[in-house]
């Protein structure tokens, strides 16, 4: 089975000569013209270069959009962050040993306030001239944290974002899974254990690709043994949707014809005809360019769901619970130790 140039390519030249090609799914020795996809570590005499490139490629996932949730996190990096919470600890030490009002807090309580001090200001009273003109600073920093904050969030949920692509060989090597199989070994790269699938849309392939991804995706379409007469329009539709080609890619070399001896001038003269002319690359992109292209969505066009918030559900819910048992924790405490004062004193 070959690709639609291929065809129109060995009926031009058979017209050329007043002959018939004839397309066969069977190999014998009266096949005349035989298309070699694959050309790796091969050496035959009866093989020519022909139009067009092929080369070992991974087929890896697309990237998927990110959750609405990630929103709150990805305004700043995880450095920012860092830096952030080493102040704010560096700070509560600082207020804790030379503060004059706050500094009689516990230490979390004014780890707490400086939080609320940039989200909402401050909820209790500070006097002293150290802590007077240390929280002023970090007050205005706060401000300018906070803005620029805010102004990130409207931004990102004006628009799509997505995780990042897979390109690179250490990206492949770090991210992706393979099946259990010869050329994963040859690559060395993490496979799944044998006979075992990571499910639909994961893991990645190594395939033989064909000039791009559109006529590599065309190239295995064309080896579905389906009867129903979407199938392969169904098959290239789900890979574009779901699957692309890393731009690394390996082993690329001129895809070849095998011709008997006795028709090598003939296609030699032909095919030089094709490479200077351009034909091939016209062809493409004009005679059968499709609409076959995949297309990131580039604003939010849907409403916020329930499954979209419920790892911000998880967080409250954990919260409420450890809130709630430090509460019944420091009131047992509480009460445990005003009852062994008492009965100490009785005992006085």
């Amino acid at each position: 089975k070959v690709l639609t140039f291929e065809k129109y390519f060995l009926e031009q030249v058979a017209t050329e000569r007043n002959a018939t090609a004839i397309q066969t799914d069977e190999f014998s020795g009266n096949v005349n013209i035989m298309p070699f996809v694959s050309t790796q570590s091969m050496t035959a005499t009866f093989m020519i270069p022909a139009f067009g490139t092929v080369f070992e490629a991974v087929q890896v996932p697309r990237a998927k959009p990110r959750p609405i949730v990630s929103i709150l996190t990805d305004p700043f990096d995880l450095y920012v962050w860092i830096t952030y919470l080493v102040l704010v600890i560096t700070m509560a030490i600082s207020i804790s040993l030379f503060g004059k009002l706050l500094g009689r807090r516990r230490f979390m309580e004014i780890v707490l306030e400086l939080i609320m001090m940039c989200l909402a200001g401050p909820s209790r009273a500070y006097g002293g001239s150290f802590e007077n003109r240390i929280i002023t600073l970090f007050c205005l920093m706060g401000i300018v944290l906070v803005s620029s904050y805010q102004s990130l969030i409207i931004s990102f949920m004006s628009f799509v974002r997505y995780g990042a692509e897979i390109n690179t060989l250490q990206e492949i090597q770090d991210h992706c899974m393979f099946p259990d199989n010869q050329f994963s070994k040859f690559y060395n790269f993490s496979t799944f254990p044998n006979e075992s699938h990571p499910g639909l849309g994961l893991g990645c392939k190594i395939l033989t690709g064909r000039d791009n991804e559109l006529q590599s995706f065309l190239m295995m379409a064309n080896l579905i043994n389906d009867r129903h007469a979407y199938a392969r329009e169904d098959y290239i539709h789900h890979h574009i949707q779901n699957f692309r080609l890393a731009k690394t890619t390996f082993f690329q070399y001129p895809f070849c014809i095998g011709v008997k001896p006795h028709l090598r001038e003939l296609f030699e003269f032909y095919i030089q005809a094709v490479v200077e002319s351009g034909i091939y690359e016209y062809y493409y992109n004009n005679k059968t360019k499709t609409d076959w292209k995949y297309e990131q969505r580039k604003f939010i066009d849907e409403v916020v769901k329930l499954d979209d918030l419920l790892l911000l559900w998880f967080a409250y819910m954990a919260g409420m619970f450890i809130s709630t048992i430090s509460f019944m924790a420091e009131i047992v405490v509480h009460r445990e130790y005003k009852l062994f004062h008492s009965t100490e004193n009785k005992s006085n």
